[in-house]
């Protein structure tokens, strides 16, 4: 006989936390919404906003983690979705980014944040993102990465959360601990490519010359696997940009736009003087 579970929803879970705090409904709500619409969403009788959701657990000090934990256990079905995420992500594609939001809304709220999260540093706008979105999204970026170690997607999409001393920080332990990660795992190899990228686009651009050319040397020690060819590109790209290559960097780029990853290329600095 199968046995039926109904799943965890938000105002579960909301409930829950609330009675391990021992507080009411009101002290719960904490003036971010009013204790009437709170009671509603404890009883799944309304939908609350995950900006306003987030302010809740913050309010509490509640982890985005420890709260979504449980709902990440019962998500497997939606492993699928994340893929897809990375790999528009992977291909700098904000048209498909866009398209997957009402895809993903309301059936895994921790990857719908994540995917918020790309959008906006694609856009160029994570700084007009709430201050308590950043960090809870910097913490749990980096503790789920850093329990699991499968792969550095969810670090390579934060990097923006990150001051430069942090990020060198976690590309100097990876690059001095490679012994420690499977890169002829695809996943785990494509991943670290994206991260490093992200890393060498703060390199380029605040003007960390010796951390870049580092990366570059750390990159030429890892597989040479077809599926990051493109990558290593990339990677070129930005270590011509720093040993001012401009000629080479203008004929990596003409490239990349005959590949037909126009979209990739607007996401990448401009040659001096020229427009991508």
């Amino acid at each position: 006989m199968k046995v039926w579970r109904n799943k965890m929803t938000i105002g579960q879970q909301l409930k829950k936390f609330r009675l391990l705090l021992g507080l009411s409904q009101a002290d719960m709500a904490a003036g971010i919404v009013t204790a009437s619409f709170y009671s509603k969403v404890e009883r799944d009788q309304n939908e609350i906003v995950i900006d306003r959701l987030v302010e809740i657990l913050n309010a509490h000090n509640i982890s985005l983690y420890d709260f979504f934990e449980t709902f990440d256990k019962e998500n497997l079905p939606n492993l699928n979705l994340e893929r897809k995420v990375y790999s528009y992500y992977d291909n700098r594609d904000l048209d498909k980014l866009i398209g997957l939001k009402k895809s993903i809304k309301g059936k895994d709220a921790i990857l719908y944040l994540k995917l918020r999260l790309i959008i906006a540093d694609l856009k160029d706008e994570v700084h007009e993102m709430p201050q308590s979105m950043q960090e809870e999204l910097r913490n749990l970026c980096l503790k789920q990465d850093t329990n699991a170690q499968k792969n550095f997607w969810d670090i390579a999409i934060s990097t923006s959360l990150y001051n430069f001393a942090e990020l060198k920080g976690l590309i100097t332990y990876i690059i001095t601990n490679q012994d420690k990660f499977d890169f002829s795992d695809d996943q785990m190899l494509l991943s670290l490519m994206n991260l490093l990228i992200k890393y060498l686009d703060r390199c380029y651009k605040e003007g960390h010359i010796a951390e870049a050319k580092e990366v570059g040397e750390f990159v030429n020690t890892l597989p040479h696997d077809l599926l990051v060819v493109f990558h290593r590109l990339i990677v070129k790209y930005y270590l011509t940009l720093i040993n001012d290559d401009y000629e080479l960097a203008g004929k990596i780029i003409g490239l990349i736009n005959q590949s037909g990853f126009q979209h990739y290329a607007k996401t990448l600095p401009q040659i001096k003087g020229e427009e991508i």
